[in-house]
């Protein structure tokens, strides 16, 4: 029994190892136009690969809000590991015009790589509108498995039927 585990073992180990993984390295924003006093989220991620060294781009034209936030995870699905790491900024647009999210690099194994640029487009807003939140605040008082609290209805009480 102890024979087939050992085999078992070495020929899953294999598998893993031996499967090629692509690297990837992109950057996705919330949105690709906005109005000018509403922000901006922006991922830079990285798949597949450990990377060194991360270089952000300067954000000309944006103010960063927040970042950077990094966050990494790793999985593993039917014998295949994945993991995937990413930085992201919360950027406020200074003026109206087209801008671009210039690219950033990152080291893998030695070779730089680098994104694409990305334009952004940010229009005015002479009526003050605030567009959606990037991520909705989550509240205690409204978590998930909470019922909302449902006020009663005031006003006339209806009249009970009876069907003979």
């Amino acid at each position: 029994m102890k024979i087939w585990f050992f085999i078992f073992s070495v020929l899953l180990s294999s598998q893993v190892f031996s499967q090629k993984k692509i690297a990837s390295w992109k950057v996705t924003v919330s949105t690709d136009s906005l109005l000018i006093g509403n922000r901006l989220k922006v991922n830079f991620t990285l798949k597949n690969a450990k990377g060194r060294n991360f270089v952000p781009p300067n954000f000309s034209g944006f103010k960063v809000v927040m970042g950077p936030n990094q966050s990494s995870s790793m999985s593993v699905i039917n014998g295949v590991v994945s993991q995937e790491s990413s930085f992201s900024y919360v950027l406020e647009p200074i003026e109206e015009g087209s801008y671009y999210i210039e690219p950033a690099s990152i080291e893998v194994g030695g070779d730089p790589l680098e994104t694409a640029p990305l334009e952004v487009i940010v229009f005015p807003n002479p009526d003050g509108i605030i567009q959606q939140d990037l991520e909705p605040e989550l509240r205690w008082d409204q978590l998930p498995w909470d019922p909302p609290k449902e006020k009663p209805l005031k006003g006339k009480k209806k009249k009970k039927i009876y069907k003979i």
